[in-house]
């Protein structure tokens, strides 16, 4: 079976099967003030459906660096230990099953907080 060439065809996996997806968009503002480990460490996203494919900005628009995880729907990390987005910088992910992303904030003696924008799309199936 071949692609189709609406403007259907662009969704991944629409070459394959005819499933309708939803589409959600996110965009978000957060801050995380310092606190001890691991109290500075908070989810800024769940998904609460196993996702078929999810496109993020994060943005750090503070003075601080702060550390990223994300994972999967198993719970797997599927960017690596300790990815450190510095003050100014951005992560741009496209990820399959998406499960959470993740930020780990300043710990005292670090007075600024972490600041950052979000942005997310999500694309899933309805069940």
């Amino acid at each position: 079976m071949g692609c189709n060439s609406d403007s259907n065809s662009a969704i991944l996996g629409n070459c394959f099967n005819q499933t309708e997806y939803v589409k959600d968009q996110l965009c978000t503002q957060f801050t995380i003030a310092p606190a001890a480990a691991p109290d500075n460490t908070v989810v800024v996203y769940q998904a609460i459906n196993e996702s078929v494919v999810a496109s993020f900005v994060l943005r750090n628009t503070g003075t601080v660096a702060f550390t990223v995880t994300v994972t999967n729907a198993a719970g797997t990390d599927i960017i690596g230990p300790d990815l450190e987005i510095a003050p100014g910088e951005s992560l741009l992910r496209t990820v399959d099953n998406l499960g959470s992303i993740s930020i780990t904030g300043p710990i005292p003696p670090e007075t600024a907080s972490a600041k950052a924008n979000l942005d997310i799309v999500v694309r899933y199936t309805l069940n």
